[in-house]
């Protein structure tokens, strides 16, 4: 495979953005198996976006001759007072993010955070070198922060979290870090600090993050694009947004059936991002079953064919719902069902709750 398809490879959706295209070139002809890494949050039952969507790239990745890492972010997720900061849940939790993972993509290394950072004894010194040359102002820039009230309830723990991240890409040794367009912000820092302090050159990656499941908000254009994005994403804390991993087929049709989907509105629907993101890559159709006098049966091969029938109104939002229902209950399935009997044990362990 040459320079030109890898880096097809790379830039393939999900992907929104490489910072920057040239510098991957030049990356890969430097380096035949480049590393790549992304971090996971321990905060919760995972959510279609966390697993399928990054589950794909890292497949691309690996196709690409990509190394690719999983970091699960025990400690990140401490600093978060997530999971309330109980670090014997945390653990449990992490355990199975670590199998979900190896399910979804065998040939990724899968890292835990507090386990890296004790066979590295410069990570805590590399976190303060970095920590003091970064101002609270700079810090704060990479936060997604809602007004001065939110601000002022910030804890000093959630400052230094991108610095523990840009100290992880170190640490793991990788080229290429990969997250969500939400933090984005946080690898420009990173790609800064490595350049003041005469590290490597790093190629970040982001990826495209599903949106909601549900409206819109309406101020949605009022703040800057990663604000937007984080508004707008899929997430386990909103009830109604997202499709759990191990949703039960039932739990699948009743999240798409209830989903903001109107008559021919192509732009932030939901349910056409599904299709273009998961389903039509994965399946390579979307398959339509409706009666003969609403049209009948179709199959539909691209994204763009379906959103020219959507948007053309020759395609009706329920047909749309029962078609993406069926398509994505095969496609979390064969994720799902290795880890079903387990299901209301991780519940409790999570808490029950999508924070």
């Amino acid at each position: 495979m040459d320079i030109d398809e890898r880096i097809g490879l790379i830039r393939s959706e999900p992907v929104e953005e490489i910072v920057t295209e040239g510098e991957l070139r030049t990356l890969l002809e430097a380096k035949s198996r480049p590393k790549h890494y992304i971090g996971l949050e321990i905060s919760g039952m995972p959510h279609i976006g966390h697993v399928l969507v990054a589950g794909k790239k890292l497949k691309d990745l690996e196709a690409a001759g990509v190394e690719t890492q999983v970091l699960l972010a025990d400690w990140h997720t401490v600093a978060n007072n997530k999971l309330g900061g109980d670090w014997e849940r945390i653990i449990k939790a992490s355990g199975f993010y670590r199998r979900l993972f190896r399910e979804v993509s065998p040939r990724t290394k899968i890292v835990l955070g507090s386990e890296l950072y004790e066979e590295d004894p410069g990570y805590w010194k590399l976190v303060m070198k970095m920590a003091a040359r970064t101002t609270i102002a700079r810090a704060t820039r990479t936060l997604i922060i809602e007004g001065r009230s939110e601000r002022d309830t910030l804890h000093v723990s959630q400052y230094i979290y991108p610095i523990m991240q840009s100290a992880d890409i170190e640490a793991l040794d990788v080229d290429i870090p990969h997250a969500g367009m939400d933090q984005r912000k946080v690898h420009m820092l990173a790609k800064e600090l490595f350049g003041e302090m005469g590290m490597r050159k790093i190629v970040p990656i982001h990826h495209h993050l599903l949106p909601s499941l549900s409206e819109p908000p309406k101020n949605m254009w009022d703040g800057n694009k990663e604000e937007i994005v984080a508004e707008m994403k899929m997430s386990k804390s909103k009830p109604g947004s997202a499709i759990g991993i191990l949703y039960t087929d039932e739990e699948i049709s009743s999240a798409i059936s209830g989903s903001w989907c109107p008559v021919g509105v192509v732009e932030h629907n939901p349910l056409l991002e599904l299709c273009r993101y998961l389903i039509i890559p994965s399946a390579g159709r979307l398959e339509i079953e409706r009666d003969a006098k609403y049209g009948g049966d179709i199959e539909i091969l691209s994204y763009q064919e379906l959103e020219a029938l959507y948007a053309s109104k020759k395609l009706h939002p329920v047909d749309l719902k029962g078609a993406v229902s069926r398509a994505m209950i095969r496609l979390i399935s064969s994720v799902r069902d290795k880890f079903i009997g387990e299901k209301e044990s991780l519940l409790e362990l999570f808490g029950n709750v999508s924070k």
